[in-house]
């Protein structure tokens, strides 16, 4: 079935393909990592005139980047941080892309995963780890942030910050787990499944829940050189690759 939308969205690209090359910048969230190198490759291998280079980093860094590159084309971030931005003047047009959703929880690097399925089974299972890595919040990760919050709610933020380690973002988060240097692992679902599904214990409990929405703010929202890349992140196949990887498209 892949194949099948490979080969339809190929002829699109191709045909989409103009005469002078372009390179366009693009900053995102760490939780869309995998899904966008795939779809970004996608796109590179069958343009020769356009081309789409991404850093990843937390939604937080990756917005302070954007600002910070005079060559940035977009930045793919929390819909929060992106009406923020419009709300304070930093970013001067009020347009933006929806793209995709997600959910905060947890993974563990044990064989026997842990219950969470309410406030009291959270409380139990961080007190119980021996360490647990979470995204810095100082370094804007919206999980890390969200994490400390609970835990404050939870009355056991000092046992915790003291087993705690504070990762880069989300992807360091999972490889300290799947190394089995912690524990546990507190970072979006989707990063849990685009590194190790085995490792996934699943989201927050209810009371806790944490869904964030990922969107595309551009400079330039109508460059005809960019619309075929964002044509194909709000494609079908687009669609489908984001749902493999643990993210729930934006129709």
């Amino acid at each position: 079935m892949r194949l099948i939308f490979r080969l339809s969205l190929l002829g699109f690209l191709i045909s989409a393909s103009g005469a002078f090359a372009t390179e366009f910048r693009i900053y995102s969230a760490a939780g869309m990592k995998v899904p966008l190198i795939e779809l970004s490759q996608l796109f590179n291998k069958n343009q020769n005139a356009n081309h789409i280079w991404i850093n990843f980093d937390t939604a937080g860094a990756a917005e302070k980047k954007f600002f910070e590159d005079a060559q940035s084309a977009c930045v793919i971030t929390t819909q929060v941080r992106i009406n923020s931005a419009i709300k304070s003047g930093k970013f001067v047009k009020n347009e933006q892309i929806p793209l995709v959703d997600t959910l905060a929880g947890m993974a563990s690097s044990s064989a026997k995963k842990p219950s969470i399925k309410n406030a009291q089974d959270l409380a139990n299972t961080l007190l119980a780890a021996q360490s647990i890595a979470f995204s810095d919040p100082a370094r804007g990760a919206t999980v890390g942030r969200h994490f400390e919050e609970i835990i404050k709610k939870l009355d056991i933020e000092k046992p915790v910050l003291q087993k705690a380690i504070l990762a880069s973002d989300g992807v360091e988060t999972m490889k300290l787990v799947m190394e089995k240097k912690v524990g546990l692992g507190i970072t979006q679902i989707s990063e849990v499944i685009q590194s190790d599904r085995n490792t996934l214990v699943g989201p927050f409990p209810p009371e806790f829940e944490l869904a964030t929405r990922y969107s595309l703010y551009c400079k330039d929202l109508n460059d005809e050189n960019l619309a075929p890349f964002i044509a194909l992140l709000k494609s079908s196949y687009g669609s489908k690759v984001f749902d493999y990887y643990g993210l729930r498209a934006v129709p």
